[in-house]
């Protein structure tokens, strides 16, 4: 009878195991994808961010000046920017994924791709051999 009852036991506490072990990964697979949707929602606030400020100083024009935070998520691995376009491309599972915003001005200018709140300065410039206004981007 004790023989019986331990295998019982062996057969409970197996299946208890098992149960945990698929639920611990579903969880594993939740949480990721949560993850990646939280970095693309903040790239997605980055990038509008930084297109905001650039039509309100290009709308202004010369000499104007933004300064503001924003923060960058990790696995960002390129922030370009593109006649009128900013583009920031992440890495998210197997593959890459572009967030971009557009803007009024074409913009110019450099953002670190390192992970975390950066301090952005926008410029509004000209031109002054063809005299086309334009925006500049940079980290400062």
């Amino acid at each position: 009878m004790k023989g019986q009852t331990a295998i019982e036991y062996l057969l409970l506490f197996s299946l208890v195991f098992g149960i945990l072990a698929i639920l611990t990964s579903y969880a594993q697979d939740i949480t990721e994808r949560n993850r990646e949707e939280i970095i693309m929602s903040n790239a997605v606030i980055a990038v509008n961010k930084i297109a905001e400020a650039a039509n309100i100083v290009y709308t202004q024009g010369k000499p104007s000046t933004i300064t503001f935070s924003v923060y960058i998520p990790e696995k960002v691995y390129s922030i370009e920017f593109s006649g009128k376009m900013m583009i920031m491309r992440i890495s998210v599972s197997s593959s890459s994924t572009d967030v971009f915003a557009m803007s009024k001005a074409p913009l110019q200018g450099f953002i670190s791709t390192s992970s975390g709140t950066r301090r952005i300065k926008v410029n509004a410039e000209k031109n002054y051999v063809t005299g086309e206004s334009y925006v500049n981007i940079t980290e400062g």
